[in-house]
């Protein structure tokens, strides 16, 4: 596949530079890219935009999660879709009550993982894995509701096996919203992109890492808080448009 930018990326400002970088490059996806072409390399990249390798490498790992791009080993970054598609449905509890679970969401799910490697039985390793196979075979059906339903089951089986009952009782008492909110949140990405997002967190409590299993949950907020904001982003659109 031919790798060559037809124009060159817009040097992007040092603010925010993650979320500009990714607009830079959703840019380049709806006007340049085309499905199946490879993306330049990370070095060449960070030229062009101006910024650090590192801040690209983050902004590629999003990409790849909202279903835009895909890494391959030993062949580089290739583009499997231009656009995300467009939200499957409306906002039930408005755009604030989305940042408020968000963010009640990771004050638990954070925490809950760091314990969960520390405390969990063998019993509730086993149930987090199965959790979790429930989930990926909610992609494979391509079911978001579905998938939003198990995605609550699989973080609330790590939330058990944190061992804090308050912990727990917190959880459980946001259910109904969990899953009519994350069914917005992956409406803004393609769902398959969803199959392996927590293969690394349960990798860390299964080895009984408590600090690596709190940064993978904190990594995998990196990807929903970029969700969070196109869906915010949509909601304010849509209300200038009524005007």
């Amino acid at each position: 596949m031919d790798s060559a930018v037809p124009k060159a990326l817009p040097r992007v400002a040092k603010v925010s530079l993650v979320d500009e970088v990714i607009a830079a490059m959703r840019t380049m996806l709806s006007e340049t890219w085309t499905v199946g072409s490879k993306l330049p390399s990370e070095q060449e990249l960070s030229r062009q935009l101006g910024v650090g390798r590192s801040t690209v490498r983050e902004a590629l790992r999003v990409l790849e999660h909202l279903g835009l791009v895909e890494s391959r080993s030993g062949l580089g970054t290739f583009v499997i879709e231009q656009r995300m598609p467009a939200p499957r449905t409306r906002y039930p509890e408005g755009p604030e009550g989305l940042v408020q679970l968000n963010e009640f969401r990771r004050a638990i799910e954070v925490p809950s993982a760091r314990l969960a490697a520390e405390r969990r039985t063998a019993e509730q390793l086993a149930r987090i894995k199965s959790a979790w196979r429930d989930c990926e075979l909610a992609v494979k059906r391509d079911s978001a509701d579905e998938f939003a339903r198990l995605d609550f089951l699989f973080h609330s089986s790590i939330v058990k096996a944190a061992q804090n009952r308050f912990f727990l009782e917190s959880y459980l008492g946001v259910q109904d919203s969990f899953a009519r909110n994350v069914t917005l949140i992956l409406g803004q990405g393609q769902l398959r992109s969803m199959l392996h997002f927590h293969d690394e967190l349960i990798e860390a409590i299964e080895r009984g890492d408590a600090k690596a299993a709190a940064r993978a949950a904190e990594d995998n907020f990196k990807e929903t808080d970029v969700r969070v904001r196109l869906l915010l982003q949509n909601a304010g659109a849509d209300k200038a448009r009524k005007k």
